[in-house]
């Protein structure tokens, strides 16, 4: 190309200015539109915020007592068995859930706890807590529904 440098300089900066604004243009404009197509079908989802959770805890020795937290309310378990079942609400997303057990013998000695959840609508969760003398801990979960569902 012959001509002046500056000329040329100008040139393509100018076809790249109206690239760009062109380019500007058509990305802003389709998540717009792709929100509009997601958020429809999944609105009633959205107004989902918990699940109920069955669950089973089994304990490597006689516990005390046992208590359980999810959605800040406290839910205090009958201590008799080894093995305790029953259902939890649980927040979808991130949810936290506590767990505190004193054990029936005070000794320091190391012990367990399994916890199994089988949310409504999710796999299965387990986690195994485990401290010397009582127990005391949190488990933060990740229940999400897959995107191609």
């Amino acid at each position: 190309m012959r001509g002046s440098p500056l000329i040329r300089t100008l040139i393509v900066l100018i076809t790249l200015i109206v690239a760009g604004i062109g380019l500007s243009s058509l990305g802003s404009r389709r998540p717009a539109d792709n929100r509009a197509q997601t958020t429809t079908p999944s609105e009633p989802q959205a107004n989902l915020t918990s699940v109920t959770s069955p669950f089973v805890l089994t304990l490597s020795a006689p516990a005390k007592s046992v208590t359980l937290e999810s959605l800040g309310q406290t839910y205090p378990f009958d201590a008799s068995s080894q093995t305790i079942s029953g259902s939890l609400p649980i927040e979808l997303g991130h949810p936290t859930l506590f767990i505190d057990i004193e054990w029936a013998n005070q000794d320091p000695s190391p012990r367990f706890a399994k916890l199994v959840l089988e949310p409504n609508g999710f796999p299965t969760q387990t986690k195994t807590f485990d401290a010397t003398g009582d127990l005391s801990d949190v488990w933060e979960l990740h229940l999400h529904h897959d995107e191609h569902e």
